[in-house]
């Protein structure tokens, strides 16, 4: 699961709380002296798959180009497990892409990570490449562990631009017109919301949903208590929440089989239910990222502005706006050596942000990274979303400490199945979240 020079706008826009990492490390050593050895290959670990891992090997391909290091690249959808498994074994990567802030500080905390900044990730070299908030997301106990090397807005709704002319739809501004929309296209016989919450990792598409509604709803004040594990998922302000987001999603309104296929479905197949060759619903939750998988995975056939574009999340609750939930991935290194030196230097470097951004897949945190870099109006309109946002909350569930996200992501799943469950629900997930916190 929601990542943009984008970041020059996102200072300019936010100044709030972003996180991203650069680790770079050895083992489980402390001292900053990199191992020496000659020019070889360095193993990275993501999650990255389709056109995100497309981007990045154009990258690692340049870098290789340029100094003869080869990358050695590897995907594992279950990242934790994966990257335990190799822990256990005492056979961790290189490298790893890390896709939750919470998991760069369980895993910091352990000493697994390399403190970055005698590394050469000063604060000065930061300050000038990110904002104060990104680097503040890669930062735990006072050291730096984290180079952000992707963000996306995760405040995006997809839409057809042409069924809008059609039916002559306007773009919604507010809850209530938001509802309406949907209770529109019901009433022209077409199912309104695709959506793929399922099997186990793509739960997250969820989260994102809650947390769009619960940022406007109970604002950010109580989005940071909340997400921060000082405020209980009891609490009626969670519950009313999900009592808006199942008015949307439910069997009524969710294309192919309703709740139980979406379930059965991942969240590249929910995209294909919207703007696949065989389209069965006309809109899609879901960050900036989409816009990238859409056009190279889903449908090549897809006119950006014309038959693919998005529009911001509505406002709920008026004094509350509409604040940008964001997402972003971490670069962090478990060794050191002067060859991860110079490839975690490499990706915070504009010449890697023009490549990166190039493929229209990722939006860069680099403020060096300029805007011209970005190839179609999606990502434009991403980034321009970003410059214009008045409040900024990173991802809720990617904050989480370890695992937690994930469990958060099985319990929405498990509302929308039940939604008159959902008090007890919540009441179990808090257990869960007393043990994390």
């Amino acid at each position: 699961m929601k990542r943009r020079s984008w970041l020059v706008l996102l200072a300019v826009a936010v100044g709030l709380g972003l996180i991203s990492t650069v680790l770079a490390g050895a083992s489980y050593g402390r001292t900053a002296v990199p191992q020496t050895k000659k020019a070889g290959t360095i193993n990275v670990l993501s999650l990255w798959g389709g056109s995100e891992k497309s981007a990045f090997l154009k990258v690692t391909d340049a870098f290789t180009a340029k100094t003869g290091i080869k990358i050695e690249y590897e995907t594992a959808r279950d990242f934790i497990p994966a990257i335990r498994t190799r822990l256990a074994a005492g056979n961790p990567p290189d490298v790893a892409i890390v896709p939750r802030p919470g998991y760069l500080a369980s895993l910091a905390r352990e000493g697994a990570f390399k403190d970055l900044r005698p590394l050469g990730f000063t604060p000065a070299y930061m300050k000038a490449r990110y904002t104060s908030g990104w680097t503040s997301l890669g930062t735990v106990g006072g050291k730096l562990y984290g180079l952000a090397v992707k963000a996306n807005s995760k405040s995006v709704i997809w839409y057809k631009p042409d069924s809008f002319a059609k039916y002559k739809f306007k773009v919604p501004k507010t809850w209530a017109q938001l509802i309406a929309l949907t209770k529109a296209y019901k009433a022209k016989g077409l199912t309104p919301w695709g959506l793929g919450c399922g099997p186990g990792p793509s739960s997250w598409t969820l989260t994102d949903w809650f947390e769009n509604i619960y940022a406007r709803t109970a604002g950010p004040a109580k989005y940071d208590r909340l997400f921060a594990g000082k405020l209980k998922f009891t609490d009626a302000s969670v519950l009313n929440a999900l009592k808006l987001m199942t008015s949307i999603l439910n069997n009524k309104y969710i294309a192919g089989g309703g709740v139980q296929g979406a379930l059965g479905r991942t969240f590249v197949s929910g995209i294909g239910q919207v703007f696949g060759p065989n389209a069965k619903a006309q809109l899609y939750m879901e960050g900036g990222f989409v816009g990238g998988i859409a056009l190279d995975q889903v449908n090549t056939k897809l006119k950006p502005g014309k038959t693919i574009a998005f529009f911001p999340w509505p406002t709920i609750t008026p004094k509350y706006d509409s604040p940008l939930v964001g997402g972003g991935d971490l670069a962090a290194a478990f060794k050191d050596n002067a060859d991860i030196r110079s490839f975690l230097k490499y990706l915070s470097t504009p010449a890697a942000g023009a490549i990166w951004v190039s493929t229209g897949a990722v939006i860069s945190p680099n403020k060096q990274t300029k805007s011209s870099a970005y190839p179609n109006l999606l990502v434009r309109a991403e980034a321009k979303q970003v410059a214009s946002a008045k409040i900024f909350r990173f991802d809720g569930s990617d904050l989480m400490p370890g695992a937690l996200g994930d469990t958060w992501g099985a319990a929405l799943q498990n509302v929308i199945q039940k939604p008159g469950n959902a008090k007890k629900i919540m009441s179990d997930f808090q257990k869960e979240a007393d043990k994390a916190y």
